[in-house]
């Protein structure tokens, strides 16, 4: 099946929006910041703030160009005094900014820079490292690191932390955040949110209709512009088009053999491995990254407190038992026949527990796991063919699984 037309007009026309704001950043003409991947970005689209993702920059960057590129970006970082042996994607960002100096990077220079505490032990001295290169004001919105769910006082917590960050961007922009704006944003951000969780439900259909990659491509919208219309235009067209999928039973893969969970970021400079598990019959159905972080519903009737629980809750935020349930519901709901544990080494705090939930699995559900360790944006010492003969013989212990099973 073709890709719909009103999907890829959307689809530019959010770009054309995106880049024409990113022009206007990069001139100087727009109010920008620097925010860090999970922090309440509605509320900076809402006041015409360009919200700039470093880590987006990053992954984009190493999706898009040679490896031998981006192995200069983190060499650049090397030499600048910042290890390869933190998070990949400040080692990428930082390194374009001392790579390329005349044009930083191609990132817009900042008005302010916004970073968390919550989610990313890494983050507030990224940004520090930041705020000492460009000179400005840098907020940091705090937040508990939960060993539980979370509670009312935690929502109270970062309810007035959010708060804060209004106040302080009122005082860097010296204009008053919009109600009706405002609302717009969380009414927006809520649609898009539901369009996106509603694709991922769809691949609970067997076969599934969309694929780990074009995912990983297609949620660059949600991440950075949440609270847009260009971004709910773009998700209810996409929805339509792969719900039409799901009923007419049409795969992303020429067979689906086995259904996968992967758990962890992507391998942005190899998401070529996605291709090699489909083109053996292997095709991933659930990932702890898009369900856990980008799916997240909110209230406009409770602005908020919603936007609380929304940011309080993505994966590095949840405790090591509620991370096992959660993946249990998902092989029964996604009918699973095996997790891909990707170990990686450039985001130590997504990777904690990721052995307990594969043992976990193994031992209560039977479901057997391959695991391997990398790196989601620095490819030094990736062994692309290594990884592979791992895949094959992943395959080779769910074929072993599953004529067990019917033998049983």
């Amino acid at each position: 099946m073709e890709e719909r037309e009103e999907v890829r007009e959307l689809r530019n026309a959010f770009y054309e929006k995106y880049f024409q704001d990113l022009a206007e950043a990069q001139s100087g003409n727009k109010i920008t910041t620097y925010v860090t991947g999970y922090l309440p970005s509605e509320i900076l689209l809402a006041m015409d703030i360009f919200p700039f993702y470093p880590e987006a920059h990053a992954s984009v960057g190493c999706a898009f160009n040679p490896a031998e590129e981006v192995d200069k970006l983190c060499r650049s970082a090397e030499i600048a005094g910042i290890s390869r042996d933190l998070c990949a994607f400040s080692t990428c960002a930082l390194g374009s900014m001392h790579a390329y100096p005349e044009t930083n990077g191609g990132m817009p220079r900042p008005t302010f820079l916004i970073s968390s505490a919550y989610t990313c032990g890494i983050h507030v001295l990224w940004w520090e490292l930041m705020q000492y290169y460009y000179q400005v004001p840098h907020f940091i919105i705090d937040g508990p690191v939960l060993c539980a769910d979370y509670e009312p006082r935690h929502i109270e917590f970062f309810i007035s932390q959010i708060k804060e960050l209004i106040s302080f961007l009122e005082e860097q922009t010296k204009s008053r955040l919009d109600p009706d704006r405002f609302r717009r944003a969380i009414e927006l951000s809520e649609s898009a949110s539901w369009y996106f969780s509603e694709i991922l439900e769809l691949r609970k259909t067997i076969p599934s209709p969309i694929s780990f990659r074009q995912l990983t491509v297609e949620m660059f919208p949600i991440v950075t512009f949440p609270g847009a219309e260009e971004t709910t235009n773009f998700y209810r067209a996409l929805y339509e088009e792969v719900r039409e999928k799901a009923e007419r039973k049409i795969s992303v893969a020429p067979r689906e053999e086995f259904r996968l969970i992967w758990d962890n970021i992507p391998i942005f400079h190899d998401l070529d491995l996605i291709d090699y598990f489909e083109s053996q019959g292997m095709v991933f159905v659930y990932e702890t990254f898009f369900k856990e972080y980008w799916s997240k519903r909110l209230d406009p009737a409770h602005p908020f407190e919603s936007l609380a629980k929304k940011y309080l809750s993505g994966w590095t935020n949840r405790r090591l038992e509620r991370k096992i349930e959660i993946i249990e519901e998902a092989v029964e709901s996604h009918a699973v026949d095996g997790i891909v544990v990707f170990q990686n080494k450039g985001c130590r705090a997504y990777s904690t527990g990721q052995l307990d939930v594969a043992m976990s699995l193994q031992e209560r559900k039977g479901i057997p796991h391959l695991i391997f360790e990398g790196n989601m944006a620095d490819p030094g010492g990736h062994d692309r063919n290594k990884v592979r003969e791992m895949v094959d013989m992943f395959k080779d212990v769910l074929k072993s699984r599953k004529a067990g099973r019917k033998n049983g």
